[in-house]
């Protein structure tokens, strides 16, 4: 369950009474439980998964319930960053995603060094024994190659070259190089309400939910234009999820498209869409020109986004470049 950002204000009382300056911050809440009630500083704020926008910076309180069980833990919102939290009832804790994907992080390095260590130590040991056995083999080597000299050189038969199958770094790789495919498709009626249908890799990505919302009186005229009428016109579709790659790490994703639509008097054009992608709770904004078709790419670390005015698609860049750098085609999606 989903609420639309709304604005938590706040007193801070010191000395004197002062408002704070700093820019807002916002969170992202989930829970391992459905219908969860969220509690921000002891004030009931909605049920997870909710969305908060326009929080105070400064240490609060997250308190989470579910009928009889309670878990709650205090972290602090930072100015005009996303802090993404989610409630573990089976753990009995609160945790920060972006720290969690740090721990993750931290233990796969020391795993990756100790096999390192192992596999030097194994390579050692190979060496050693094979030196013993090129001291034994030594002698029976030089006698047979003399007997060798002696005897005819037989014809070799030609053989076909088979063609090589296709291995398992291949499939790995064409696994996880298709993440999420969304496509937008306008349903109509009064409400010209958008509807959206979302594709994405059963076997990499888990913990998959999104929901959507519209505000406004939207209308088209003669020209077929959607325009807003009344008040302030939107339409936006939020996805969350979790990308689990090759080596087991896990990747936290919030991805929110947003069109807002003028009326007709609006010089800059009667449309604009933007996207917020959001990594492990670091954001990256896109914008998409109202008044063009073409194709925009945008890169997050090792992922990119390809979107065009209908659909937008997330892949992992590294893959991409190694797929295409071979002349290979990419998978579809």
């Amino acid at each position: 369950m989903r609420f639309k950002g709304f604005v938590l204000c706040a007193l801070l009382l010191f000395s004197g009474t002062a408002i704070s300056e700093e820019r807002p911050g916002s969170v992202d809440i989930r829970s391992t439980l459905v219908g969860t009630r969220v509690y921000l500083d002891d004030a009931y704020v909605g049920d997870a998964d909710l969305f908060l926008e326009d929080v105070l910076p400064g240490e609060h309180i997250f308190t989470l319930r579910q009928g009889s069980q309670r878990i709650r833990g205090q972290f602090r919102v930072k100015p005009g960053e996303l802090l993404m939290l989610e409630g573990r009832f089976e753990e009995d804790r609160v945790v920060d995603l972006k720290e969690v994907a740090k721990e993750e992080a931290a233990k796969r390095l020391e795993a990756e060094r100790k096999a390192e260590a192992e596999r030097k130590a194994a390579a050692v040991a190979a060496v050693e024994a094979e030196k013993e056995k090129e001291k034994e083999k030594k002698k029976k080597q030089q006698v047979k190659a003399v007997e060798e000299k002696k005897k005819p050189e037989p014809k070799k038969p030609v053989v076909a070259a088979a063609k090589p199958a296709k291995g398992s770094g291949d499939e790995l790789r064409d696994l996880h190089v298709n993440i999420l495919r969304s496509d937008f498709e306008e349903a109509g009626g009064s409400g010209f309400d958008v509807k959206v249908t979302s594709k994405n890799n059963q076997k990499t990505v888990t913990n998959f939910t999104d929901s959507k919302n519209a505000s406004g009186k939207l209308y088209r005229n003669k020209q077929n234009i959607l325009l807003c009428e009344t008040g302030e016109c939107s339409r936006d579709w939020t996805g969350r999820f979790f990308y689990i790659d090759e080596t087991g790490k896990r990747d936290a994703f919030l991805i929110r498209w947003k069109e807002t639509v003028f009326t007709g008097i609006t010089p800059a054009g009667t449309s604009k869409r933007e996207m917020d992608l959001c990594l492990n709770g670091d954001c990256k904004r896109v914008v998409h020109r109202a008044d063009s078709d073409a194709p925009v790419q945008a890169n997050l670390e090792r992922y990119v986004l390809t979107w065009t005015r209908t659909a937008f698609i997330i892949r992992r860049a590294d893959l991409l470049k190694e797929i295409t750098d071979a002349g290979a085609n990419v998978p579809d999606f």
